[in-house]
């Protein structure tokens, strides 16, 4: 199973949100890192750089996020399957994770330096984990359909056959 056959077994609205979130939070991403910049330079924030960097971010990674997580209606079993999800769904949750563990100890290092720096990154880590943790989550979810759509394929043992005599 690969992604783009993955990609290609979502449904035409949930692929135009995910593809538009993702779209956002990459311009979101970028605003947020020239209003960093510019933070850096003269100690201040610009708020017409941080509102539109702010509300793409987040607004973009909750429209990846919640389609994501309606393409299972079952509850994806997530340590039990390991083996049998996809390996890029898998590197993608992954990767979610060190986005929010690296976003959260940059945080809290920069907090140490300038009080105000974790204000202006927190949304650049928010943004970038909410869109990984969806595309994740809509990956593992539509591999679960699969595997409950045809037991066999997953290897399930209750449907396995024995060759004919």
């Amino acid at each position: 199973m690969t992604l783009g056959s993955l990609w290609q077994l979502l449904a035409l609205k949930t692929r135009w949100w995910m593809a538009g979130g993702t779209a956002c939070v990459l311009a979101g991403s970028g605003l947020g890192l020239l209003q960093f910049s510019s933070f850096l330079g003269d100690g201040r924030s610009d708020p017409l750089l941080q509102l539109p960097s702010l509300v793409l971010s987040l607004g973009g990674g909750y429209a990846v996020l919640f389609p994501g997580i309606s393409v299972s209606r079952q509850g994806v079993r997530l340590y039990r399957d390991w083996r049998h999800h996809p390996p890029a769904a898998k590197v993608l949750w992954v990767l979610s994770l060190a986005v929010a563990l690296g976003g959260l100890v940059a945080c809290i290092l920069a907090g140490l330096a300038n009080p105000l720096l974790p204000g202006q990154l927190v949304w650049l880590f928010t943004g970038i984990y909410l869109a990984l943790a969806g595309w994740s989550s809509a990956l593992l979810g539509q591999a679960a359909v699969l595997r409950t759509a045809a037991p066999g394929l997953a290897g399930d043992p209750a449907c396995a056959t024995a060759p004919g005599r």
